[in-house]
């Protein structure tokens, strides 16, 4: 059993999405290597942004387990800021489509691209802090590459992102259990647009069986990230069976529906 995560610290988890057999899967160590690699050079951009080099942080191998697949980094700081803090802000303003701060900051990324780059698409990535976990996996380095390419850049010039609470209505598939979030897609009234749906794991699968492959309603919220009317991905509060119908989307809180469009998402600003 791995002891709590630190303030000061990061653990790494590094898993298969489908393990063959019932043996203990085995990391193989280039993959290794490449992912404590990115990791690592993602914490000394951190530290390089923030600090001067006399108070620069000095970080260790805090944690090493071969049988979870998990490693830590802990940071030794010199000054009263965190480099760990710093990526731990970045990493949930990625999760938000707010690319500001990695716009301010080319070094960081920079190095969140090589984090992308070091992901395989047959194992899943979770970073977690003392209060947080981020998963790193293909939304991640979909937001990554967009930013990277100037698409944020453009952000005024078409839909803006950011995220917002929402409802929608529409078909959900199967739920997929396998990998650090449950996910699912739901497809709206026009049978042609789909969002991905992010379940917390604490809903348990009990709760989420009965709605598969069934008209629901989920109320949650919608990330946005600036290069479509539509959500990339809605991470759901609250989900409960709906009649089939004319339905679309509602629009609660930060934004509001444009009225020429039969779905009823609109333009989302970024908070």
């Amino acid at each position: 059993m791995s002891s709590k995560v630190g303030s000061n610290e990061i653990r790494v988890l590094i898993r298969p999405v489908e393990a063959p057999g019932f043996e203990p899967e085995l990391i193989p160590a280039p993959l290794f290597k490449k992912v404590f690699d990115s990791f690592l050079s993602a914490l000394l951009a951190a530290d390089r942004e923030i600090h001067a080099k006399s108070v620069a942080s000095q970080f260790y191998v805090s944690y090493l387990d071969h049988t979870t697949r998990q490693f830590g980094i802990i940071e030794k700081q010199r000054s009263a800021v965190s480099a760990i803090d710093f990526i731990r802000k970045c990493c949930d303003a990625v999760r938000r489509s707010e690319y500001d701060i990695l716009l301010r900051h080319q070094r960081l990324m920079r190095a969140f691209h090589r984090i992308a780059k070091a992901l395989n698409s047959g194992y899943s990535v979770v970073v977690q802090c003392d209060d947080a976990e981020f998963p790193f996996d293909g939304v991640f380095c979909r937001q990554v590459h967009w930013v990277g390419s100037g698409g944020a850049l453009s952000q005024r010039d078409g839909w803006a992102a950011g995220s917002a609470t929402m409802r929608l209505e529409g078909r959900l598939e199967a739920v997929d259990y396998r990998g650090p979030s449950w996910r699912g897609r739901l497809t709206l009234a026009d049978g042609v647009s789909e969002i991905e749906c992010v379940f917390d794991r604490s809903m348990g699968e009990d709760a989420l069986n009965p709605f598969g492959h069934k008209c629901v309603c989920v109320t949650g919220r919608a990330i946005y990230t600036g290069d479509s009317k539509l959500p990339e991905r809605i991470e759901v509060m609250t989900i409960e069976e709906a009649q089939p119908g004319p339905g679309g989307g509602e629009l609660e809180g930060q934004s509001s529906p444009d009225e020429n469009h039969t779905d009823g998402v609109g333009p989302v600003g970024g908070n």
